[in-house]
């Protein structure tokens, strides 16, 4: 289900809410996926300029930004 969430924010530019095991310490932030592949995914952090890679391990959980509840526009259902 993690991976559904990272594809929706690729797919849709749109941030998400994730928990990451990041230096052995859980650590909760929202993100935007900029690109995937078979090893994890780039994802821009707040306060970054250029994106950081994980993988897909790396994410213990993932849900909706606040603010966004899933609802997609249907000029953006194409």
């Amino acid at each position: 289900m993690t991976r559904r969430f990272l594809q929706y924010s690729l797919e849709r530019g749109r941030k998400i809410a994730v928990v990451l095991m990041a230096g052995g310490a859980m650590k909760k932030t929202n993100l935007t996926v900029t690109a995937m592949d078979d090893a994890g995914f780039d994802a821009l952090l707040p306060g970054r300029k250029r994106a950081v890679h994980f993988a897909f391990d790396d994410v213990l959980t993932a849900t909706y930004a606040r603010g966004d509840d899933g609802n997609l526009d249907p000029e953006m259902d194409v």
